[in-house]
């Protein structure tokens, strides 16, 4: 008996193994039975794809014919296929990471108190980490939010290290036991760009304020295995790819681990990853990213070492965007934000350091990305490129909360690409007029305004500053409705579907250097696709669009939670936590 049960056993482990194969891809494949959207407003009933490349475009009977004989037909099932979404600025080893956290967003809870019970619920637990980590506090997306203090937290944990990020990741509270494994007292000067808050005495708060005195402290937590880290990498990639992704560009990667470039290197170069992947890395991680990257075979999918990426200035919910006028005086901005008369924000990188990283990346052929808000960190940007510059790499733009039609023909003419982080008017739109004031709300993230001055502007969620969804981010420009109040913000900056879909695919991947390779479905680009349930272009509403799959070099990409490469990750991640 034991024999036969054995024998069932082992028949089902092997049944099991097959099963969760990943997908290989084909040498020859006709996409049919949907629509095929093409570059413009045309459409195709057919593709046929050889060797994962786009081989011919046509009538399904035509593209039938050109097929050989038993080539791979992929039914549609009367959905849309699209070239493949791309997400040109993310940060998917923070939202790997903090998809462990302690979830405390505005997202997920509307009170304060149940925020505060689930970070004492999960001190109660005695995770495998001392330190307790939650992510997503955001006073900007609600109203009335009391920040946590240094003595709250203390009560709370005194002997444990607890830290609460925001959810843009420009501001931090903690308590005791944090700052003294940070090694953070009433003597520790200020970083660069960023600050610990005192009180009258001069002792540290416990509120941290921009990415300079967020690294300082978070450098003090200890670091996971790197493949249980490698694990939660390799399902937020799929995760993009659940999402309708089919490309990312990697703008720094944040987050904490023994040595991420080696990390993501691996991870992103497996055999099955889901999606291609564009790096760009803090300046002093340049030179190893190359040597990494240099080796890399690209047949299967893109993946490669673009350029640095550093911060102009900071974010607009702490006070860190660099305005030309000054920040609304509110309760907001005087209570909660704790901002003083008159302030309009810093520079977080002078002038003369933001011309030299740029004169450092033009001698290397480097592209560079960089965050800037407010009028003037544009400004000052603007300039370090136009005295840097040879014109022949196309630099970027991110986030351009204030941009102004004059700073977006200046960009044009210095072959600036402008990359917008839109999420900015679903989740915070409602409190813009606080934040900025009535006018410039009326001009906030001028994404319309862009286009029609601009020959590359795209379209990003900057996760995990809001969570990884590419049909909730293709909505919110076309819509540009605030999730609190309801409120259309900036109507004249609405774009069209069609807009909004080509800022998502081609200058998306113009904007990351791959056009000649993805962005649109032509034939000779690879066969990088998105399969949708309907139309995106007559949909009756955005939201109601499901995402069926994609493809990545005429590869489905195989995001099932019980995959053979998911499950290889889940092991080696069990045995490093339990075994070391």
């Amino acid at each position: 008996m034991f024999r036969y049960l054995l024998a069932l056993l082992t028949a089902l482990l092997v049944v099991f193994w097959f099963a969760a194969s990943p997908y290989e891809r084909a040498g020859h494949q006709v996409f049919l039975n949907g629509e095929i959207l093409l570059p413009g407003s045309g459409s195709a009933e057919a593709i046929y794809v050889r060797d994962g490349h786009i081989a011919a475009i046509g009538s399904r009977q035509d593209m039938l014919d050109a097929a050989p004989w038993g080539a791979d037909r992929i039914d549609l099932d009367g959905g849309t296929l699209t070239a493949g979404l791309i997400e040109p600025h993310t940060h998917p080893l923070a939202a790997a990471m903090l998809g462990a956290a302690v979830d405390v967003s505005g997202i997920t809870y509307s009170r304060r108190t149940d925020m505060m019970a689930a970070i004492e619920a999960a001190i109660a637990q005695n995770g495998p980490s001392p330190w307790v980590i939650a992510f997503g506090w955001d006073p900007a997306m609600i109203a009335g939010l009391e920040a946590p203090t240094r003595a709250e937290l203390d009560a709370m944990a005194p002997d444990r290290p607890v830290v609460i990020l925001t959810q843009m990741m420009h501001e931090a509270f903690v308590n005791s036991a944090a700052l003294e494994a940070a090694g953070i007292t009433a003597n520790t000067p200020d970083p660069a760009g960023g600050r610990f808050e005192r009180d009258a005495a001069g002792e540290p708060t416990g509120r941290l304020i921009e990415v300079s005195a967020l690294r300082m402290l978070m450098e003090a937590a200890p670091e996971a295995p790197n493949a249980a880290i490698g694990y939660l990498l390799y399902e937020t990639l799929n995760d993009y790819a659940r999402a309708g992704y089919t490309t990312i560009g990697v703008a720094a990667l944040v987050g904490r681990a023994h040595d991420p470039l080696d990390l993501f290197a691996r991870t992103s170069q497996a055999r099955h990853a889901p999606i291609n992947s564009i790096l760009y890395t803090a300046p002093e991680r340049a030179q190893r990213a190359r040597s990494l990257w240099q080796d890399m075979d690209q047949e299967r999918f893109i993946s490669r070492h673009a350029g640095i990426k550093f911060w102009m200035d900071g974010s607009p919910y702490v006070g860190g965007a660099a305005l030309a006028e000054p920040y609304a005086r509110s309760t907001f901005t005087e209570q909660v934000i704790e901002l003083p008369a008159g302030w309009h924000g810093e520079l977080l990188t002078p002038e003369d350091t933001a011309r030299r990283l740029i004169r450092d990346a033009e001698a290397r052929g480097l592209q560079v990305a960089i965050h800037a808000q407010g009028e003037d960190a544009i400004d000052a940007i603007l300039d370090a490129i136009a005295a840097e510059s040879s014109g022949a790499i196309e630099h970027r733009l991110e986030h351009l909360a204030l941009i102004t039609p004059e700073q977006i023909a200046r960009a044009e003419t210095l072959g600036v690409s402008l990359g917008f982080f839109i999420d900015h008017i679903r989740f915070y739109g409602h409190m813009l007029p606080d934040l900025v004031g009535e006018d410039r709300t009326a001009r906030y993230m001028p994404v319309g305004q862009a286009l029609a001055g601009a020959s590359t502007v795209t379209l990003h969620a900057d996760s995990p500053a809001t969570p990884i969804d590419a049909i909730r981010v293709l909505e919110t420009a076309v819509e540009r409705i605030s999730r609190s109040s309801g409120l259309v913000i900036a109507a004249d900056q609405q774009v069209t579907r069609q807009q909004s879909l080509d800022m998502m695919t081609l200058h998306a991947a113009r904007q990351l250097g791959i056009d000649d390779e993805t962005g649109s479905i032509e034939i000779g680009k690879r066969a990088d696709f998105t399969w949708l349930s309907a139309n995106p272009l007559t949909v009756d509403r955005l939201s109601e669009l499901e995402v069926r799959g994609t493809w990545v070099s005429g590869r489905r990409a195989d995001t099932r939670a019980w995959s053979r490469p998911a499950l290889l990750h889940l092991i080696k991640a069990g045995w490093a936590v339990l075994f070391g």
